[in-house]
């Protein structure tokens, strides 16, 4: 067993309280860093009224809003996490 398999069951259990899904699809997004690019991580938000491609996070986004300090750092992990949802 990986360790990738040993932290994903506790972490979906964090998620699925924190954002009511377990595996939720993420996002690159704007955090509170104060850069011009978005350097963070979201699960997609699924409020109809909130544009897909607008990487703005609002009220009605789901939690949590991961800093990762480079866009480069944040494109890689949400393309990580969005990989293992299937798993």
């Amino acid at each position: 067993m990986s360790l990738l398999d040993v932290y994903r069951s506790p972490a979906r259990s964090f998620l699925k309280a924190l954002s009511y899904d377990a595996a939720p699809e993420w996002r690159v997004c704007f955090s509170e860093d104060g850069t011009p690019e978005p350097t963070g991580i979201a699960p997609i938000c699924p409020d109809e009224g909130h544009d897909p491609d607008d990487v703005s996070v609002y009220d009605c986004c789901p939690e949590p809003v991961i800093e990762c300090h480079h866009m480069v750092v944040a494109d890689y992990l949400a393309a990580l996490l969005n990989a293992d949802r299937s798993c």
